[in-house]
């Protein structure tokens, strides 16, 4: 009796649980159908047509990489039969993060994020097959925001906010079965004196 006890200890559980969940899930199908082939971009034979990759007239299945003249990588992503899977990542030319991309079958999915030089935030957007939806923000390079809106199926959905370089309110409304209710710095009034010509 004891020893059943102490078979059904919470490590003995622990483990039995995480054998149980995880032993029959399949692997990552985003990693696991990449071949492990590294192209580099100054290869000859690229060629991107209709959203796919291709090499030599053949979708392209492996990681795509380029190079600085450095050495240093300015950008590394996977393709699977010619559309972009994974996280596609790139870099300025001072080593630091530009950009990560997220792709599904090739389309943009989630988070994107991008960075300056500086290392400051340049843009943050969620999409889901390849179309804004949730949250998109981008900042100046001075760090200043420059524009927060909301998405919902690639458009404009919710509250909207354009900001000028120095802080100052550019448009500000909100987007509700495609019409905007606020300041969207528009002036959708014509002055007909202004096409008026006359002579004397």
């Amino acid at each position: 009796m004891a020893n059943q006890v102490l078979s059904r200890s919470r490590p003995g559980q622990l483990v039995a649980l995480f054998l149980g969940l995880y032993s029959c899930q399949p692997a990552n199908p985003a990693t696991s159908v990449i071949p492990t082939i590294y192209v580099s971009t100054e290869q000859s034979g690229w060629q991107k047509r209709e959203g796919r990759m291709w090499r030599n007239d053949t979708l392209f299945s492996g990681w795509q990489y380029q190079l600085s003249p450095a050495r240093d990588t300015l950008f590394v992503g996977a393709f699977n039969q010619g559309q972009a899977e994974g996280f596609h990542r790139q870099w300025h030319a001072n080593r630091q993060l530009k950009e990560i991309r997220h792709y599904q079958k090739g389309w943009q999915e989630g988070e994107q994020r991008g960075w300056f030089e500086s290392g400051r935030q340049a843009f943050f957007y969620q999409f889901r097959n390849d179309q804004y939806e949730g949250i998109r923000k981008e900042w100046y390079r001075n760090g200043q925001p420059a524009l927060y809106g909301h998405y919902h199926n690639g458009q404009e959905s919710g509250a909207q906010q354009q900001l000028f370089a120095n802080g100052v309110l550019k448009v500000n409304y909100v987007a509700r079965n495609g019409r905007n209710y606020g300041f969207t710095g528009v002036k959708n009034c014509v002055n007909v004196w202004d096409s008026i010509a006359i002579s004397h």
